[in-house]
């Protein structure tokens, strides 16, 4: 992991955005970071389901930590809805409030395993793939900078990513090349603000719902392999464990801008 500058303080109030909150990784971190936040921290966790961000919700809020939450399907939210959910969020507050404005944009979705690769030709199915997992991301992204413009030295952005993003996987041409171009648009971010700290953080693989999805709708049967073979010997990673490491690595601060960080990459 190459070096940049000294940890991450996160004394200070901090407001945080985190999405997919609902389950899985998303509520992991969501968790793990709430216990990392200063006093007079604000959270907003975003997700479609209201009841799960609910408990979500009630795992992160403490005395320091205040926590808001807003059901919002972000792959048809406009952008002028993303912009309003966070500056409600931000109600009775101000940008320069907060020592650190951070989000994570966990949402994502695998797309259609049911498909060999030289088979795909279903445009419109591909558009709604990648306006979830690449176009929405930039664009919530987008509003979240605007909002913190002022502050641009605070922001900090963590993209989950994954290895799939720079390894191709047969039977996952939606999943690796969605990831492949979201982590490329925050490298360039990074490369185009320096001020901003943005780490690609790839977390392994994880015991989720994901796994049984990949199972009954595969259709390449090296990919059935591979995720029975982490299911069966228990190497699947515990969406806890791997929060904890992405907090880690993330509060260390040594990781390049862009970087791309993988769970089981040396400290």
């Amino acid at each position: 992991m190459a070096s940049s500058s000294s940890n991450i303080d996160l004394s200070g109030p901090s407001f945080c955005v985190v999405t997919g909150a609902s389950q899985g990784i998303g509520r992991a971190i969501a968790v793990e970071i709430s216990k990392c936040l200063g006093p007079k921290s604000l959270m907003l966790l975003l997700a479609r389901k209201k009841q799960e961000l609910a408990t979500t919700a009630s795992l992160c809020q403490s005395d320091k930590v205040e926590v808001l939450y807003n059901s919002i399907d972000l792959a048809k939210a406009s952008e002028k809805e993303m912009y309003d959910v966070l500056h409600q969020a931000l109600s009775g507050h101000k940008a320069s409030d907060f020592s650190n404005c951070l989000i994570f944009h966990n949402v994502g979705s695998l797309g259609n395993l049911a498909v060999e690769t030289s088979r795909m030709e279903n445009i419109e199915e591909l558009r709604q793939y990648y306006d979830l997992n690449v176009f929405k991301v930039i664009s919530l992204n987008t509003q979240f900078l605007k909002i913190f413009e002022e502050v641009e030295d605070r922001v900090i952005i963590v993209n989950i990513t994954s290895l799939c993003a720079i390894k191709p996987m047969g039977g996952m041409a939606y999943y690796c090349s969605g990831k492949a171009a979201r982590e490329m648009y925050f490298r360039v971010l990074a490369e185009e603000k320096k001020q901003i700290k943005v780490l690609n953080y790839s977390p392994g693989p994880v015991e989720t719902a994901m796994i049984d999805y990949v199972l009954e709708e595969a259709v390449n049967e090296n990919l059935k392999d591979v995720f029975t073979s982490f299911k069966n010997q228990g190497t699947l990673l515990k969406p806890e464990i791997t929060a904890k490491k992405c907090m880690k690595v993330l509060l260390a601060g040594k990781f390049a801008p862009g970087e791309h960080v993988d769970y089981f990459d040396d400290e």
